[in-house]
């Protein structure tokens, strides 16, 4: 080969080679089909043109960015259009990220403002994004949409029915809720029934009778489940350590549907009960169904709408065609939302209440406030099956109404130590006054005529005092005030005297003044503050205006109150090692006795009354002496007294009781 031939053809070879790689680029991207890049169409330029189509809700502008369109992308827009009619779409990109050449990432917020109660929802999703020939494209999927999408599913909008929220002591522990449980039997393991029977009557007072009920069943299936009590789940564990060795009685089995007390009967007047609704409430509410549960008294029934609210709204997916519960959950709420019932009620003093009630047969009542604000802290009623006696009964206060004289006697100036008579009999503005078991104390002081409720002597000093005294020293207690609580209740009565006769004797709480066991109780607390509170049972109230004692006057009631327990008719309420104060009372009406005890301890006011008990001295006051026992045995043990357990005895409320009644009258 001659030079000059040589020196063309490498000369050639230098023109390839200075432009070959590229030249083989351009080549290869032709061969392949690709276009040069978009710088328009980059991954963040392409997300965020996708994303304001979403947002306002143009399929078709949303197409462009697509790289192929899936079968059914359309479609799952616009049931997410039909389903939840959002008022506003947001969708926010998050950084964007690119793992590999020529795909992308994003994170990205969905935010949909729907109508009222659900608003605002918003979940998380992925945007995915390719290169194709040099243009940056969405690669969709359903889990574009939302990230639990799947084919075949859809959005919806379900209305679901709400849990019973529930009733709560101040400490947050719940008085009546869900934890229940059910104790019953199965025939073909019973050995005798009448063993069955007694073990129930024993370990749970009165669920005998559903269980003599049940065996008394024309066929019973051998291997059936026959519920006899349906209580707290604590209260069954309890029971059932003295049911296990009875043949034929089960483990208890959970209840999940039932509405139960803390424990049998407790706190049941100021909480309530839910029952099936009857047929005359079923006639008196149509939007009741046969089978609802309701709220039948107390604050279950007087606050169920605050309980309950309204259905709640639930949005999320599920199948389409499927209109069963939703397979996720996006968002949900509440036109009317439902809360828990915060009460004032203290566990262990109602644990205390309910155990010191647990013999008394008479119709009785035991109420507890705190004398720093008035809150309620425990308040039990008996019969279970009768009306809130501690609340609404209204009766004469008899000589605890003392308290009130006393104080106007001591705002007059007269003081503890003062001569006063007390004598047997006294006719005082035409009315004739005794004694009780014919007291006679002659020339005596202030202080040994109220420990010893000297009759006389209170009739004497309202006659003297006049009815303003009176009746300022009354509203100074509250009396005219009515209870603001969510449940029916009374305060005190205090009508202004026709004549002396009359002024006489409402001095020592006869004529026509008139109390609930509650307000005898906001008295006692009055003497142990120095002022008078309102009573208020829900801890999301305010307490009320305070009404203060007359000047002077606080100290020296709280020696007169020391002195009825210490050397006079209350010596029945005193504890050991413990400050018990109280007045005594016994009030006449329609020839009934009923026993009276207003009392202090450990900053409480509280009341004994027991209807037609007879002497408040007699009958009252060992009451007392036991609630302060039982109080002082809950506080200082390390005992739970939410627990059954806790109790020396088990209440005396009767499962038949506890079912029924309880209606204000």
């Amino acid at each position: 080969m001659r030079a000059r031939d040589l020196l063309a053809i490498l000369a050639g070879l230098a023109v390839v080679g200075g432009v070959g790689y590229l030249g083989w680029q351009a080549l290869e991207g032709e061969l392949a089909g690709e276009e040069e890049p978009d710088p328009e169409r980059d991954p963040a330029t392409t997300a965020d043109a996708y994303l304001d189509a979403w947002a306002a809700g143009d399929v078709a502008a949303m197409r462009q960015y697509l790289r192929v369109e899936p079968e059914g992308f359309e479609q799952a827009h616009r049931q997410l259009e039909e389903a939840l009619a959002p008022r506003e779409v947001r969708v926010e990109r998050g950084e964007l990220d690119q793992p590999v050449d020529g795909e992308a990432r994003a994170p990205v917020t969905v935010e949909l403002t729907l109508d009222e109660p659900v608003g605002r929802v918003a979940w998380e999703t992925e945007l995915e994004l390719v290169r194709t020939r040099g243009t940056w494209e969405v690669s969709w999927s359903p889990s574009t949409l939302h990230p639990e999408l799947r084919a075949g599913w859809g959005f919806a909008t379900t209305q679901t029915p709400v849990d019973r929220e529930p009733v709560l002591a101040a400490d947050g522990t719940p008085l009546a809720g869900g934890d229940a449980a059910s104790l019953g039997f199965v025939p073909q393991s019973v050995d005798d029934p009448d063993d069955v029977v007694e073990a129930f009557a024993e370990a749970l007072p009165g669920s005998e009778a559903v269980a003599e009920r049940e065996f008394s069943r024309d066929e019973l299936v051998d291997d059936w489940y026959y519920p006899v009590a349906t209580v707290s789940a604590a209260r069954a564990e309890l029971a059932w350590q003295e049911l296990r060795g009875t043949a034929g009685i089960t483990a208890p089995r959970s209840a999940d549907d039932a509405r139960v007390l803390l424990d049998v009967g407790f706190a049941q007047h100021v909480v309530g009960v839910v029952r099936e609704a009857t047929a005359e409430q079923l006639e008196e509410r149509p939007e009741l169904e046969a089978g609802d549960q309701i709220g039948q008294f107390g604050l279950e029934a007087a606050l169920e709408d605050r309980l309950l609210g309204s259905e709640r709204t639930e949005v999320g997916l599920r199948e389409l065609g499927d209109d069963r519960e939703l397979r996720h959950v996006i968002g949900e709420g509440q036109r009317d939302p439902s809360e828990p019932i915060r009460t004032t009620l203290d566990v262990a003093v109602q644990r205390a209440i309910e155990l010191t009630l647990a013999d008394v047969d008479a119709p009785a009542a035991l109420v507890a406030v705190s004398a720093d604000d008035g809150r309620i802290v425990g308040s039990a009623s008996r019969p279970l099956t009768g009306f809130n006696r501690a609340f609404s009964g209204l009766y004469p206060p008899g000589s605890t109404f003392k308290i009130v004289t006393a104080e106007a006697a001591l705002a007059a100036g007269l003081d503890l130590d003062d001569t006063v008579d007390c004598p047997q009999e006294s006719i005082v503005g035409g009315l004739a006054v005794s004694n009780y078991e014919d007291l006679a104390l002659g020339s005596t002081t202030l202080l040994d005529a109220f420990a010893r409720s000297c009759n006389t002597t209170f009739a004497q000093l309202g006659a003297e005092l006049g009815d303003a005294a009176l009746a300022d020293a009354a509203r100074r207690f509250g009396f005219g005030t009515d209870p603001d609580l969510p449940l029916t209740a009374n305060g005190g009565s205090f009508p202004d005297p026709a004549d002396t006769a009359e002024l006489a004797a409402a001095a020592f709480g006869q004529a026509r003044v008139q109390v609930s066991p509650l307000h005898v109780a906001t008295m006692a607390a009055a003497v142990e503050q120095g002022a008078w509170h309102p009573p208020y049972l829900l801890a999301d109230d305010d307490p009320g205006t305070r009404q203060d004692l007359a000047t002077g006057t606080p100290d020296r009631l709280r020696e007169l109150l020391t002195a009825v327990v210490t050397d006079g008719t209350g010596d029945a309420a005193a504890v050991q090692a413990a400050e018990v104060a109280g007045k005594t009372g016994t009030a006449e009406t329609d020839g009934a006795s009923h026993a009276w005890f207003a009392g202090t301890f450990d900053g409480l006011g509280f009341a004994v009354f027991v209807e037609g008990g007879g002497s408040g001295g007699e009958v009252a006051a060992p009451l007392a002496a036991e609630f302060v026992e039982h109080l002082r045995r809950l506080r200082d043990s390390e005992v739970d007294p939410a627990d059954p357990a806790s109790a020396r005895t088990d209440p005396s409320a009767r499962l038949d009781e506890a079912e029924t009644g309880g209606d204000d009258p």
